[in-house]
């Protein structure tokens, strides 16, 4: 039984690995393909691609702009890559162990990576808010040296944090070619969700098309936004207690059944072996999952913009 379990182990991981080799090649090839028709088209005809991307912004696909909201620099192999180990894995726990334990681990990782994504996108996020009054007061000052609005905006961001190394790169293009910056600042905005940023890309459209100052309005979104950091301290100070009580009741239940189950193998054997274990488990994680989604909707709008 051991030597046909490994034997089913053994090639379900080959087979795996050739499907990562062919997903490889077939990505590979299409993003050659895609290249080559881009430098067709550059080639051909550059004004239509640059009409195209100038109303596109920034225009990545879904699986790109998933990962960049949080920060994370990975490519769609990689990516691909990663998958497949973790799908290998999860199959091998499921021949050698069960399904119910394979649909438990998947479940598992699953939410431990959304909740890490959460974490480092909400990060991201809060980073870009405590960053935007310093940007906005340095393209004031750009602007009060005598500067021009596309280059006191360049200059603002370019002397920002990492974080806006995307947004600076696009911009320097967009200004350098002459085509509208503020589109690329309305795609930063959606993509992180900042609504400060389509105020300034509002401001800065309004004063190109009527020939307005927009100093006035760039001042009052560098007050509104530190108003709304202010506030946001605040209401963090007061609602801690709520949301570290409100963490333990999400993260208690799980590590008390874990310690249980490690504590004891009798019970582990039980749970794990036995019609009324496996229904147990079952009612116990659809509960907690339930529990974990009132407790998230309670103090989902705590401190988020």
């Amino acid at each position: 039984m051991n030597a046909q379990l490994l034997w089913l182990s053994s090639l379900g991981v080959g087979l795996l690995a050739l499907l990562v080799l062919g997903v490889q090649v077939v990505v590979g090839h299409l993003r050659h393909t895609g290249n080559l028709k881009k430098q067709v088209l550059r080639r051909l005809n550059p004004q239509t691609v640059a009409d195209t991307r100038k109303k596109e912004g920034i225009d990545l696909g879904p699986v790109e702009n998933f990962l960049i909201r949080a920060g994370i620099r990975m490519s769609l192999t990689r990516l691909v890559l990663v998958l497949t180990v973790t799908a290998a894995i999860i199959l091998a726990l499921a021949v050698s162990r069960g399904v119910l334990e394979a649909v438990v681990a998947l479940v598992c990782a699953v939410l431990i990576l959304m909740t890490l994504w959460r974490i480092k996108h909400e990060r991201l996020r809060r980073q870009i808010f405590e960053e935007l009054p310093g940007i906005v007061d340095a393209m004031l000052r750009s602007l009060a040296a005598g500067r021009s609005v596309e280059h006191s905006l360049v200059i603002a961001f370019g002397d920002a944090s990492p974080v806006f190394d995307p947004l600076n790169f696009r911009l320097r293009g967009a200004v350098r070619q002459g085509r509208d910056y503020t589109r690329v600042l309305d795609s930063f905005a959606e993509l992180y969700r900042i609504p400060p940023v389509t105020q300034i890309a509002i401001a800065l459209r309004t004063s190109a098309h009527f020939g307005s100052s927009v100093r006035p309005v760039l001042q009052e979104v560098a007050k509104a936004i530190r108003s709304r950091q202010e506030l946001r301290r605040e209401f963090m100070a007061a609602t801690s207690e709520t949301r570290f009580t409100a963490v333990v009741f999400a993260l208690l239940p799980p590590g008390l059944a874990v310690y249980i189950v490690l504590m004891n193998k009798g019970f582990a054997q039980a749970l794990l072996s036995t019609d009324t274990g496996h229904t147990m488990m079952a009612v116990a994680g659809v509960l907690q999952v339930l529990g974990s989604i009132l407790i998230w909707n309670l103090i989902r709008g705590v401190g988020r913009g």
